[in-house]
């Protein structure tokens, strides 16, 4: 069996492992454990994040371009959740390039879900005058806090640890099948990156 061969089946065996146990111990949410069938997920989580903070959102009445005093509404949602960051492992494409060297490229790494989401509104402020002011959408706001900007941005803000996370994990498993190969990692990028 070539090198290749062996690589490829021992990145498989890991990700379909990990699969696996996700499924025996219910970490796919909303599937009891007894009740699951066999996944075909190939995502590699590379990185958790502990995210925490507090969006704002306020509403005023105007009259003419002139904001009236007391017409305020004001709302602050305390958020929390956990982010697993990574990439689709079945997009990796592993290459001989010669000499027991080897050209790895890693697709683009994504949001791929969060747990333990956790929001609280801290602070609800309406004016004495905010009867006429549209009400502040919580839902919204929420939906804000992971929208496609927002997981692309905690994407861009860990890409370097990601590459390295991503290097250490492949370098471990073809040094396991072939202790001297030598590895080039390519990163692809969304477009406009």
């Amino acid at each position: 069996m070539g090198v290749i061969k062996k690589i490829t089946a021992c990145i498989g065996a890991v990700v379909i492992g990990a699969a696996i146990v996700a499924v025996l111990y219910g970490a796919v949410s909303g599937i009891p454990a007894v009740l699951s069938s066999s996944s075909k997920s190939t995502e590699v989580s590379l990185l958790r994040l502990g995210i925490t903070g507090i969006k704002s959102k306020e509403n005023k009445s105007h009259f003419f371009n002139m904001e009236i005093p007391g017409t305020e509404r004001a709302q602050f949602i305390q958020y929390s959740f956990d982010a697993k960051l990574g990439f689709d492992g079945k997009d990796v494409v592993i290459k001989t390039a010669g000499d027991n060297t080897y050209d790895i490229t890693i697709p683009e790494f994504k949001f791929i879900g969060y747990d333990h989401p956790e929001y609280r509104t801290v602070v609800d402020q309406n004016g004495a005058l905010s009867f006429g002011t549209p009400q502040i959408d919580t839902a919204n706001m929420i939906n804000e806090i992971l929208s496609d900007k927002a997981r692309s941005e905690y994407v861009e803000k860990n890409r370097d640890i990601l590459e390295d996370q991503a290097e250490s994990f492949y370098t471990s498993i073809v040094r396991s099948v072939s202790p001297d190969a030598k590895l080039n990692f390519i990163f692809k990028q969304a477009e406009g990156d």
